[in-house]
């Protein structure tokens, strides 16, 4: 489904167009229950595979830190790591190696996810590794030995962590996780959440800031601005998020034989929601090809909608802008170096390279 009413009516109503038999509709590789952690996968469930109230249940389980209150708290730690990264940035470039996805998109949410998680940022290269597990198994891509024996690794990981969670608890993400039994996981679903955890939390974020810069290389006059200017960083990340989403979309399933936009629907059939399609509707969107700082209302899908509205929107958005506003205030300006690499993915949208020139201020 393509257009913004359309895919509103889908997300707004779980009871026809099912999340569990949508994700579930997902290819798989047959492989041993023990490395069964696959989005969707029967039998595991986890937030992006699951209904109400079933779904409201474990949401709720895990919200505490991703409220508000909580992403204000850890606002002053995510600054300080993205200056350091953009520290980074700068020092690469002065060899001519600087890379955006490298340097400071991709690494930026796997901090802020050990911090989250309450691990050591010591992880973060391994995090990189797993979250590419979950990534590539959404559309398959790679062979299915070498995305079983990194599976292997991340479960172990997480195996000993969670027990130690279990037997002292403390106020961090990974706590909250390891605490889902009691919201009716069992074990093996409890080590599924992690491994969405790393997908939802640094994969998309990572995809979104690169599609960022992109948006401000294709519009130089917006770069300009917003080096002049800041405080337009916000809404260059709300625009951004409609312009140019990470997640172009995700599957449901009627539960029933339906029709929606005047097409007939099977039960049980496989439906893509595209996001992405959706937030470039005319009806909805005034020129929503063009790039507009100014643009309000501005009701994308970037995040989703209804039940399954991103968990962690208010923090991805934080990490965002405090990216965007270090690099500003770190750097005279960023161009483009060489050719960007894409990549290779139905339902995410992003760079795996992105090679930069930047000068300090």
């Amino acid at each position: 489904m393509t257009r913004h009413a359309d895919v509103v009516e889908v997300l707004s109503d779980p009871g026809r167009f099912s999340s569990q038999l949508g994700m579930g509709a997902v290819p798989r590789v047959h492989a041993p229950r023990s490395v069964d952690y696959r989005i969707g996968a029967p039998g595991v469930r986890v937030l992006i595979a699951t209904d109400p109230p079933e779904h409201t249940r474990l949401r709720r389980a895990v919200f505490a830190p991703f409220s508000r209150s909580a992403v204000t708290r850890l606002t002053p730690r995510i600054e300080e790591i993205a200056r350091g990264l953009v520290a980074g940035l700068l020092a690469n470039a002065e060899d001519g190696t600087a890379d955006v996805y490298r340097d400071l998109a991709a690494p930026l949410p796997v901090l802020v996810l050990a911090e989250l998680l309450g691990v050591s940022a010591e992880v973060r290269d391994e995090f990189m590794e797993w979250a590419a597990v979950i990534t590539d198994d959404l559309d398959m891509i790679g062979s299915p030995e070498f995305r079983l024996g990194r599976g292997y690794d991340m479960f172990r990981y997480f195996y000993s962590e969670i027990r130690r969670r279990k037997q002292e608890p403390g106020d961090d993400l990974l706590s909250a996780v390891a605490a889902t039994d009691a919201a009716g996981l069992s074990n093996h679903e409890v080590l599924a959440f992690c491994a969405f955890l790393l997908v939802a939390g640094v994969e998309t974020t990572a995809n979104l800031f690169t599609n960022i810069i992109d948006i401000l290389f294709r519009h130089p006059e917006v770069l300009q601005r917003l080096w002049a200017a800041p405080e337009l960083a916000e809404a260059v990340v709300e625009e951004s998020l409609r312009y140019d989403t990470s997640v172009q979309g995700l599957w449901r399933a009627p539960v029933a034989e339906d029709r929606l936009g005047g097409v007939a629907l099977p039960a049980g059939g496989r439906l893509l929601v595209l996001f992405g399609s959706a937030n470039r509707d005319d009806e909805v969107f005034a020129d929503a090809a063009t790039f507009d700082l100014e643009r309000s209302p501005n009701p994308h899908l970037a995040f989703g909608y209804g039940h399954h509205r991103c968990l962690g929107a208010g923090l991805a958005k934080a990490e965002l802008v405090v990216a965007l506003k270090a690099l500003i205030e770190a750097t005279g300006g960023i161009m483009p170096r060489g050719r960007p690499v894409r990549r290779n993915s139905l339902v995410l949208r992003g760079f795996t390279t992105q090679p930069v020139t930047v000068w300090p201020r």
